[in-house]
């Protein structure tokens, strides 16, 4: 019972204060240079360059695909974020079991490759190639209602802040590599990709608009007062909750959601979008689970585009 009370309290406090999160959580070092190795290049066509391109990340290599397109003379930016348990290589081949689902995500990249935007296609840390960091375990395991286990939630706090790092340690090479300094972002991410963009423009201005498809808005933060864990871990827990901050949001912010999906309520998300403040956010819902129907794409390309305009 004392543990829950001690949930309750933190809850509580976080309602008071969205600024406890530990100062040093999702920052780093943005004054060194960059080092990075391209290890692949390959002309997709006359105006679209495919790089592989390794980069000395926060605390390991990040492996990325780097798509520079030529159609426009300014560089429009997109960063596409993939889902727990998936890789940077869904955006780009689509397998079984989810053939269809690995189809929209391609299409949509080859759509967005066509209206003129470059790309950024990470894998998240513990994920694809990065899979040796947890031991070629499978990080669908870490989240604290599958693992129930106190060392792997500690884990998922370190695959979640850790990427956020290193998805500004990308960004600040793509800047010095185009020697753009005010370059900025729009990110669209599914699942686990979605929560990762949420908390990505809460820390670093450069995002201009974020998509987020499926995003478990209240993961994992929901259900933890059955753990009797330290406040630390709860904390870190709730540090790596999008929840947490709705009202820091201030990018422009669209939420594609199943009506049934397992992983967000309709009273979680109503809750987080009646705490972003800013009036740039939408919500459109589909009848279905955590893998929405083909015609999401339509609405994650039309967003982007409003906040992203190849033209300018």
């Amino acid at each position: 019972m004392r543990y829950y009370i001690t949930l309750l309290i933190i809850l509580f406090s976080l309602n008071q204060t969205f600024c406890q999160t530990k100062t040093n959580l999702y920052e780093y070092n943005n004054k060194t240079e960059k080092t990075a190795v391209v290890v692949q290049r390959q002309n997709i066509d006359s105006v679209t360059v495919f790089e592989k391109v390794i980069l000395e990340g926060f605390d390991s290599k990040i492996p990325f695909y780097h798509y520079t397109n030529s159609r426009k003379k300014h560089p429009k930016y997109l960063i596409l974020l993939h889902g727990l348990g998936d890789s940077k290589k869904d955006w780009v081949f689509p397998s079984e079991p989810y053939l269809e689902w690995g189809r929209n995500l391609t299409s949509m990249k080859d759509s967005l490759l066509t209206l003129g935007y470059s790309l950024v296609i990470p894998d998240a840390k513990y994920h694809g190639e990065r899979s040796y960091e947890l031991g070629f375990r499978p990080p669908e395991s870490l989240p604290p209602v599958i693992s129930r286990n106190e060392k792997d939630s500690q884990l998922l706090e370190t695959l979640m802040t850790s990427t956020v790092k290193d998805l500004r340690i990308i960004m600040d090479y793509i800047q010095q590599s185009n020697n753009i300094e005010e370059q900025t972002f729009g990110t669209i991410g599914y699942s686990m990709g979605g929560s990762l963009a949420i908390l990505l423009s809460v820390f670093d201005d450069r995002i201009s608009s974020v998509v987020a498809c499926v995003p478990p808005l209240n993961l994992p933060a929901r259900g933890l007062e059955q753990f009797n864990w330290s406040e630390d871990v709860l904390q870190g827990q709730l540090d790596i909750t999008p929840m947490k901050y709705a009202p820091l949001q201030t990018s422009p912010i669209l939420l594609l959601m199943g009506k049934n999906d397992f992983f967000t309520t309709e009273n979680e998300v109503s809750d987080f979008l009646e705490n972003i403040t800013i009036e740039e956010k939408e919500l459109k819902y589909f009848d279905s689970g955590h893998i929405l129907p083909s015609k999401y794409k339509l609405d994650a390309i039309k967003w982007t585009i409003k906040h992203n305009n190849v033209n300018n």
